[in-house]
């Protein structure tokens, strides 16, 4: 049951949260342009919805790390994906936006991925090796660079680094939280969890991923920025709980995985053409 509370919970608040932070970087872009980097702080940290959002993201990254913590990589990085699903219901229901056949075949991918996963929820059965933890970051990073400078799309080369340095990161926070209990922190162990390199590794990825996060809906469609990047930030921590936690994956968990993650595939919505007049 706590499985599902943290989980579930996370996914409602994350949605909520880039929807009201989306909402309020819009509304700054408008009087001031990242040309003008002090005015557009100035504007995003005047405005209400921005930190509406944050808070909302806040205690949805605080519910997410309690269940990394306690619960295979691959079971909780697949209720994330819920993430674009309530997007799309939430701007259905209140923005009267356009749920096509593709948006649904998404929705239903996920939702059937999700149950079936559900009978191995409130598991943990991962080891780690931190030497194929480091290769693991290092691959990631090297696979971003070559994209970033062979694409020049703003937009797909953003939700790509949201996506690896959110991804990355969790697996980095999983590694600490095994060696160090994250859920149950004393300051005995204070000392020791700061001067690991994994903590610093930890901090500059998930910075850069926020950053980006913000960065990317100043010049990007949060429909395509949300499902691109939480589509990848799902895709490597399961791959992290394969190869570098040993997870256990039998065929139940690999067809609901799957399942999920053409789901959240399914969500990128290409950028229209354009027609020539």
């Amino acid at each position: 049951m706590l499985f599902f509370v943290l989980t579930l919970g996370a996914a409602l608040c994350f949605a909520i949260g880039n929807i009201l932070e989306k909402s309020g970087i819009s509304c700054s872009v408008k009087k001031a342009s990242l040309k003008q980097p002090l005015q557009f702080c100035k504007y995003v940290l005047k405005n209400f919805h921005w930190w509406a959002g944050i808070c909302f993201s806040a205690i949805a990254t605080i519910g997410y790390y309690i269940a990394m913590a306690k619960y295979d990589l691959s079971l909780v990085q697949p209720m994330m994906v819920l993430n674009p699903v309530l997007t799309a219901l939430f701007g259905f229901w209140f923005l009267k936006e356009l749920l096509t056949k593709r948006i649904v075949a998404a929705i239903l991918c996920v939702l059937t991925g999700l149950l079936l996963s559900s009978k191995n929820a409130a598991q943990n059965t991962g080891t780690q090796d931190i030497f194929s933890l480091w290769i693991f970051c290092l691959i990631v990073v090297g696979i971003v660079l070559i994209f970033r400078s062979l694409h020049k799309d703003p937009e797909a080369s953003d939700s790509l680094i949201i996506g690896a340095g959110f991804g990355v990161s969790a697996a980095f926070y999983k590694s600490l939280a095994m060696d160090f209990m994250l859920d149950n922190v004393t300051i005995s162990m204070l000392p020791s969890l700061l001067i690991d390199f994994r903590t610093l590794a930890y901090i500059v990825l998930y910075g850069i991923a926020f950053l980006y996060s913000q960065i990317a809906f100043t010049r990007g469609r949060a429909l395509y920025i949300i499902p691109f990047s939480a589509a990848i930030g799902a895709v490597l921590p399961i791959l992290a709980g394969a190869f570098v936690f040993g997870e256990n994956f039998p065929i139940s968990k690999i067809i609901s995985v799957s399942l999920v993650l053409i789901g959240s595939f399914l969500f990128i919505v290409k950028r229209p053409s354009k027609k020539s007049k």
